[in-house]
């Protein structure tokens, strides 16, 4: 999709184009002044200035084809179509100079009829890049069109003057014709397009009339002998170019898209056969014009085969529209149709009306699936459909949300309505059904929302039914209203989710970084990058408030990937200012399972510039213990892309030694229950200090986390360390914050 700043060039070429029109047209107007009042010099002075228009027009035409690349071709052929009628009027005057008569047909009259061709095809590249799609129907409403407007033309305009050209000079009386498949073309287009042409074609329209007109005045004239060079009939041809050239002056008009508008698409082809069919009674009446009958006839079969078409389209339409609303198993309404009800609900209930929504879950059907097999699965619900339509009234909607799920909306229902018409339904199904040669029956748990009393919008109703549901099959009650008290923790858990996944996409997710030590070098290198929420009504949130919410909505691969994303722009940030940093982030378990994740990973690093090495993903023991040969081959992906692997909260898992040997990973990070109690506590110390011996056995990079005093930072020193963090170091600090602190702090004294 173009860009709106790709248009400025396009506009600043189309200024141009409408500077060149003004002058070519202000060289026309002074051509043809000087031509009805002067004589001899400023005679020559008007031919020549027409010679500067016509080439000018075919330069301005040249131009703007460079406009809009959709139809540049188009433009082109319309700039050759003017070249070619230039060269050959100018042939025609070079042949007519001194005589009054001129035989025909001549070498110029080649560029004559070429100009038609080359216009034809400029039309329909203009066609072609405003409509993206020509269906059938589209082209016989061209046809029908076209066909019409050429029969009245041949009829009421063109008339006799026509024909006593074809009967004595035929040459001549081509071009009126020729003119008249051009505005057959033009019709038929603009049919194509509809409403909203856009200025070019109206100023096409218009000047190929024009020609119509003025090339059937010449004919007569020639044929009667008394055609005389400069007058009005060059000023009408003259102003065919004008209008030619004030179409090149409009800005491009958007392509549409074809759309079937059901039986109001007859209008054009209707109206056209019923003016062709006034045309054929007149010529019968009056022995009209043969050729306007002809054209007439042609318009009418082809208004009759557009109907057809159209009849065919809009039942196929139907069709469609019915299969895309309706549950393919049960026949009832699905979901697509369940949505577009609910809009009509909230009208009801904005003008004081009530409507009750009931979600109905079949219980045990997935034992009925798994005992019996999926045809007798699918047969019972085939049954519920007919049974619980058995309880409804006529104005009630019964429709499938899917699986054993079924939605009833009803209007005019209180709660206690609602609650009698849930009970009668699970009665209903309780009746026993013969199905593969036994009788089954079947319990259901209904959940019940009344609007306006719950909520005044249908779509909160049917979440709210949902909910009650819930609790009606946890509770095996059957039937249960939707209460606030009961319910409502359900209901605010699915609004913060949408409220997060909102976040996510809006950007009102924010990374604070707490920096990593490193105690060989007393230097800040890296920093690990922790996710906040910037809640538009509750503050800033930490991860506790919404990172399990994300998890259990299955949002931690959309979180996860947005938070790598703003590290390594920031990072990226950092670089340009001559802060080289390596950037931790956490991975969730969903990331683990996800073996599209290292090509992700991989293309965000090369988005912002950043190496591999710069990034470092952390995940603790219990992720990799869930799916460990597919988190094995992700981690794998990630660390043949550079990226690095850290193992956080080491000690607090399952700490398998057997999966130190074999995993990927290049960090490990002891979590910091052992780190801040290192130095009160013989048995901490041991531990870390066995961890670290580990880690560096198996050539990895410790970290220790949980730093809260310089004594601890003394101590990790003393056992060869690597990197340690903490509150004594630095709290995690927003972006702006953290390089103040690493200026202030450039190297810190380690013992």
């Amino acid at each position: 999709m173009r860009r709106v700043g790709d248009r400025r060039p396009a506009d600043r070429l189309l200024r141009l184009v409408r500077r060149a029109a003004a002058v070519l047209g202000a060289t026309y107007a002074i051509s043809v002044l000087i031509t009805v009042l002067g004589s001899g010099a400023l005679a020559t002075l008007a031919v020549s200035g027409k010679w500067v228009f016509l080439a000018g027009l075919t330069g301005l035409l040249a131009l703007r084809a460079r406009v809009s690349p959709e139809d540049r071709t188009a433009w082109l052929c319309f700039a050759g179509a003017v070249a070619t009628y230039t060269v050959s009027a100018s042939g025609y005057a070079l042949s007519s100079r001194g005589t009054a008569v001129v035989d025909r047909p001549a070498w110029f009259d080649l560029g004559f009829i070429a100009f038609y061709p080359l216009v034809s095809a400029a039309l329909f590249g203009m066609l072609r890049a405003r409509v993206r799609r020509l269906t059938s129907s589209m082209w016989l409403d061209g046809v029908v069109t076209g066909l019409t407007a050429a029969a009245f033309a041949a009829a009421f305009v063109l008339g006799a003057s026509l024909h006593t050209a074809l009967d004595r000079v035929a040459l001549v009386a081509v071009y009126p014709v020729a003119d008249l498949l051009l505005l057959v073309l033009i019709a038929g287009a603009l049919a194509v397009i509809g409403r909203g042409a856009g200025g070019c074609w109206w100023w096409l329209t218009a000047g190929t009339g024009l020609f119509v007109l003025t090339d059937t005045a010449y004919a007569y004239q020639v044929v009667q002998g008394s055609y005389a060079a400069g007058g009005l009939l060059d000023v009408g041809w003259g102003l065919v170019f004008v209008c030619y050239g004030l179409a090149a002056c409009q800005q491009p008009s958007p392509a549409v898209t074809a759309r079937l508008r059901t039986m109001r698409v007859l209008v054009i082809p209707g109206a056209c056969a019923l003016a062709a069919l006034a045309l054929l009674l007149r010529g019968y009446v009056e022995h009209g014009d043969p050729v306007a009958g002809v054209l007439a006839f042609g318009a009418v079969l082809a208004a009759l085969a557009r109907t057809a078409l159209t009849f065919r389209e809009v039942k196929a339409l139907a069709d469609s529209r019915r299969q895309a609303r309706t549950d393919e198993l049960t026949g009832l309404p699905n979901r697509r149709r369940l949505f577009e009800t609910l809009g009509a609900a909230d009208v009801r209930m904005a003008r004081g009306g009530t409507t009750a929504v009931l979600v109905l879950d079949l219980d045990r059907f997935k034992e009925i699936n798994d005992s019996l097999g999926h045809a007798v699965g699918d047969a019972l619900l085939r049954e519920v459909g007919p049974r619980l339509a058995g309880q409804l009234r006529s104005g009630d909607l019964l429709a499938r949300l899917g699986g054993d799920e079924f939605v009833v909306l009803a209007a005019g229902l209180d709660d206690a309505g609602a609650l009698a018409l849930a009970q009668r339904l699970c009665a209903t199904l309780q009746r026993p059904s013969q199905l593969a040669g036994m009788a089954l029956s079947v319990d259901a748990s209904v959940g019940v929302a009344v609007g306006p009393l719950h909520s005044t919008r249908a779509e909160e109703l049917l979440q709210m039914a949902d909910l009650a549901m819930y609790s009606a099959k946890a509770g095996r009650s059957g039937a249960v209203v939707y209460d606030e008290g009961r319910h409502g923790s359900g209901r605010h858990r699915l609004e913060a989710i949408a409220q997060l996944r909102r976040a996510i996409d809006d950007g009102e997710l924010v990374l604070h970084y707490q920096p990593k030590l490193s105690l060989p070098t007393g230097r800040v290198d890296g920093v690990e990058a922790l996710v906040r929420w910037e809640h538009p009504e509750r503050g800033l949130l930490f991860p506790d408030a919404f990172i399990e919410l994300a998890e259990s909505a299955g949002l931690m691969p959309a979180l996860t990937t947005r938070v790598v994303d703003l590290a390594l722009a920031q990072r990226r940030t950092w670089a340009d200012r001559g802060w080289e940093l390596t950037v931790a982030v956490n991975v969730s378990p969903s990331n683990l399972v996800d073996e599209r994740f290292p090509d992700e990973v991989t293309a965000l690093l090369a988005r912002h510039g950043v190496p591999p090495a710069a990034l470092v993903l952390e995940v603790t023991e219990s992720l990799l213990m869930e799916d460990r040969e597919r988190a094995v081959r992700v981690l794998a992906g990630l660390r043949e892309a550079g990226v690095g692997v850290s193992i956080d909260d080491y000690g607090t898992g399952y700490s398998s030694l057997s999966y130190l040997a074999t995993l990927p990973v290049t960090e490990l990070k002891l979590d910091r229950t052992f780190v801040s109690a290192m130095t009160g506590s013989p048995r901490a110390a041991a531990i870390v200090t066995s961890t670290l011996q580990l880690a560096h056995a198996l050539g990895l990079v410790f970290v220790a986390e949980g730093v809260e005093d310089q004594h601890t930072v003394d101590a990790l020193a003393a056992l060869d360390c690597d990197v340690v963090q903490g509150y004594h170091l630095s709290r995690p600090l927003p972006a702006q914050q953290v390089q103040r602190w690493l200026e202030a702090r450039t190297v810190i004294p380690v013992g």
